[in-house]
């Protein structure tokens, strides 16, 4: 199995309890902008890369859209199936890493209207920018952290002596060169993302340790002494209150036109 895919599989749980929770602010402002934009229009053909549990798949094929999800993990996959069933409008799952996927294959054979790649790292370089804009007959549109912010996350891994989490930020400006570097003019815009999960101290010791890739392996005591850790950082009432401030970037360019 792909190291990267067995790192997906484990977390595909927590994205489904994402999934669960319903569209937020930041997830309508972003299909708003779709739409408004002429990007999105309903019945058009989309392709997810890296699509997760199929979440933005699910506002697309409401919309009657004909949906293409990608993902390395099988078991997000899974998910994103399970939660697509209930439309009736086309859609289909592939998995595979779009690195070494073939552009040619009848996966995307027809060429797509919108390609969107949310908060994944499956577009990251050149040669998949190339990709992703040659199946691509209309629009590309990007989503990448420019920073992030978890003070209490922080403290909590500072408390049991483990190494800072790796940032989830940086990748954008390098985006936007190889936009420009591929023949297209890339255009952007930055935009708020904040959230805040509520979590009992053993939910948040048990994610907080998950997500950690120096914690991979938490044996019985260092789940004991992370529950305590997170006990002590909650508030009066319990909670460990997990809160996240970031700023986004949004990049898009049209597939066709700047060539």
């Amino acid at each position: 199995m792909n190291l990267d895919s067995a790192r997906w599989d484990k977390n595909a749980g927590e994205y489904q309890k994402v999934f669960q929770a319903g569209m937020n602010a930041y997830n309508r402002k972003l299909m708003d902008f779709l739409l408004e934009s002429g990007m999105l229009r309903p019945g058009c053909r989309v392709l997810d890369v890296g699509c997760g549990v199929g979440k933005y798949g699910s506002y697309f094929a409401a919309l009657g859209c004909d949906v293409t999800l990608t993902d390395i993990s099988g078991q997000m996959l899974r998910r994103a199936e399970q939660n697509m069933s209930r439309f009736s409008t086309p859609w289909r799952t592939l998995e595979c890493d779009f690195n070494t996927a073939d552009p040619e294959s009848e996966a995307f054979a027809g060429g797509f209207d919108l390609s969107i790649s949310t908060m994944s790292p499956a577009i990251h370089d050149l040669a998949t920018v190339e990709k992703l804009s040659s199946v691509t007959r209309g629009a590309c549109f990007i989503t990448s952290f420019t920073s992030w912010k978890q003070p209490l996350r922080d403290s909590f891994y500072m408390a049991l002596n483990l190494p800072p989490e790796q940032a989830m930020a940086g990748q954008a400006g390098q985006l936007c060169q190889m936009v420009s570097r591929a023949g297209y003019q890339p255009k952007t815009c930055v935009v708020p993302y904040n959230w805040q999960d509520d979590r009992s101290p053993e939910q948040a010791a048990e994610y907080l340790l998950k997500r950690h890739s120096a914690a991979d392996e938490a044996d019985g005591e260092l789940m004991g002494r992370a529950i305590a850790v997170a006990r002590g950082l909650c508030g009066k009432d319990g909670l460990f209150r997990d809160a996240v401030f970031t700023e986004v970037q949004w990049l898009w360019w049209e597939c066709g036109k700047e060539k």
